[in-house]
């Protein structure tokens, strides 16, 4: 037996029940004005409070128990060539470049992804 797909005239499309349905919400005066007025509101963002970061968020930015003082030099044989990395402030010092993780240091030595905190033997 074959399906046919029929139209029933008597029903309303749904574009024309939406229009009926948000004229009157369209037509109201008092919603239009309060729209209007809550759009034409304009806060100085210097009145605005700074988001303050979490605690949580604070405590990442310490510097992690593992990594040794500054000015520290982390030294390992790596395929029979001594590697030095210098601890810094803000990051790590090797070959003459600047590195913000010890992990990219041990990725850059090593040519894979790799936990610096492991290949320089700092965890625990």
């Amino acid at each position: 037996m074959k399906k046919t797909n029929k139209k029933c005239s008597n029903k309303k499309s749904i574009s024309a029940s939406v229009e009926e349905i948000s004229k009157p919400v369209i037509e109201n005066h008092e919603l239009k004005t309060l729209v209007s007025n809550i759009e034409t509101q304009n806060l100085p963002s210097e009145n605005l409070p700074k988001p303050s970061k979490p605690q949580e968020q604070q405590a990442s930015k310490t510097k992690d128990f593992r990594i040794p003082p500054t000015g520290s030099i982390i030294s390992k044989t790596y395929r029979g060539q001594q590697v030095e990395v210098k601890v810094l402030e803000n990051g790590f010092e090797y070959k003459g470049k600047f590195y913000k993780s010890i992990s990219r240091v041990a990725m850059t030595i090593t040519k894979r992804q790799i936990s610096g905190y492991v290949f320089f033997g700092l965890s625990k």
